[in-house]
């Protein structure tokens, strides 16, 4: 980098001299500085090596005066490049008179967090400027780049609980009065009580093998959000075409067999018609947004989140399904595993669920291990969170994993057919359990049991 363009970024070293010589003279100002910036907040390379002296001998029990700082830069042989005993001498001589540690903290946050703008937009203009430059790749890197210079100036260390108290006690009484808890409902009432709904923050997966009805109990709750609970809802579908999952969506909500629409074998009688331009209606007003591209980075997904959230408020989001989804090569080291990249998809997403404060909902696949482990004798397959396919990481990063078992896609004369088995085997904040589902497969719709038993 030029010289000329250092010297140019935004800095104040009288302000960073004031907090490097207060430090020294009274080292209780250490952890004050130290929770609102970090050494690198300071833009000389001796105030940062000063900076970090002071922080690594306070952090050792030893005192940090001009004495220990000279004498520990010696040792490191970074006393004469900082500028000498003199130098740091002369940060406790200038001092001003009245100090005022905030403004200052406040002044070399505000400058290093220019410098960083200013950096990132400048590697974004030189990129820019390649041969081979790729718009969408820039774009999505400098909003990571703004977004995580955003989070780094933004410090978010305790916070009393006597600032917590009030929050708290005003969301149990909201509970208390409304009989219920504040999660997103999914419409099926023995997996709301379970979970108390699906929680801001959280990271819930769904998983099972193939066949069982992953991405079908997704488009179930989807639906069941957008037209009933009025949210909006983002779906990820990155097997299949938008149209497919709309079409699948208006089957669902109309209780008209998929087989019908598809292939017109047989013919959709005139209440069948009715019913689904009925359900078509309905989601058309619904606040529900698809995406089916193919090749989704989680770089793509979090920028499109990002933006749906800004632009039309939204509640939830759904990803079907996690294995499918790719990571940039610049998030990865050339020996990483598929491991890996399952580890920063599942990390990326829980982010994503805390950044904008909603529930995030990934369909995974599992492994072989349930159908050699269980079978007709042990009534079905035992499930171990374990079977997650290709990384540790999800059942580690998850808040909640519920598997999907239907007993009769194992064992064709069970006499539980159209039953489906929700078994909540995870749940950071909760019980976990088993609940019972009822299965329509000419519909791929998920019911109460009740519902069923009606039917």
């Amino acid at each position: 980098m030029a010289l000329e363009l250092i010297q140019a970024l935004p800095h104040d070293e009288i302000a960073e001299k004031a907090l490097l010589g207060a430090m020294l003279i009274d080292n209780r100002y250490v952890n004050q500085v130290f929770a609102e910036i970090s050494s690198e907040d300071f833009f000389r390379d001796a105030h940062i090596l000063i900076a970090q002296a002071v922080l690594q001998l306070v952090n050792s029990d030893s005192a940090a005066d001009i004495i220990t700082i000279s004498s520990f830069l010696e040792k490191k042989k970074k006393l004469q490049f900082v500028g000498g005993h003199a130098f740091v001498t002369s940060l406790v001589d200038d001092i001003p008179e009245n100090l005022d540690i905030k403004e200052y903290i406040k002044i070399v946050k505000d400058r290093s967090t220019l410098r960083k703008i200013i950096l990132t937009s400048r590697n974004i203009i030189q990129k820019g400027g390649e041969p081979a430059a790729d718009t969408i790749s820039l774009l999505n890197e400098m909003q990571e780049d703004i977004i995580t210079i955003s989070e780094d100036r933004i410090k978010k260390g305790f916070v009393s609980t006597a600032e917590m108290i009030p929050e708290a006690m005003d969301l149990i009484e909201r509970i208390q009065k409304g009989g219920e808890s504040q999660g997103l409902k999914t419409g099926y009432y023995d997996l709301d009580d379970i979970t108390s709904g699906f929680q801001n923050g959280d990271l819930i997966v769904f998983a099972a093998r193939p066949s069982m009805g992953k991405t079908a109990l997704a488009l179930n709750i989807a639906v069941n959000m957008a037209i009933k609970e009025e949210k909006a809802v983002a779906f990820y579908s990155i097997e299949m075409s938008k149209i497919q999952v709309l079409m699948r969506m208006m089957a669902i909500h109309a209780k008209v067999s998929m087989s019908s629409i598809r292939t017109a074998k047989p013919h959709l009688t005139n209440k069948e018609w009715h019913d689904l331009e009925l359900a078509a209606s309905e989601l058309q007003k619904a606040k529900l947004y698809i995406d089916d591209s193919a090749s989704l980075s989680i770089v793509e997904m979090k920028a499109r989140a990002r933006k749906l959230k800004a632009e039309k408020n939204l509640d939830i989001i759904f990803v079907d399904y996690l294995q499918l989804i790719k990571v940039s090569a610049e998030n990865l080291r050339r020996s990483d595993t598929r491991a890996n990249e399952v580890a920063v998809i599942t990390a990326a997403l829980k982010e994503l669920a805390k950044e904008l404060q909603i529930p995030v909902v990934a369909m995974a696949q599992l492994n072989r291990s349930p159908e050699t482990r269980g079978g007709k004798r042990e009534k079905g397959p035992k499930y171990q969170l374990s079977d997650l396919k290709e990384s540790g990481s999800i059942e580690q990063d998850a808040d909640v994993v519920i598997f999907i078992h239907r007993d009769d896609q194992f064992d064709k004369d069970s006499e539980r057919k159209g039953e489906a088995d929700l078994i909540v085997a995870k749940q950071r904040n909760g019980p976990t359990g088993k609940i019972v589902l009822a299965f329509l497969d000419k519909f791929t719709k998920f019911a109460n049991m009740e519902f069923h038993e009606r039917e």
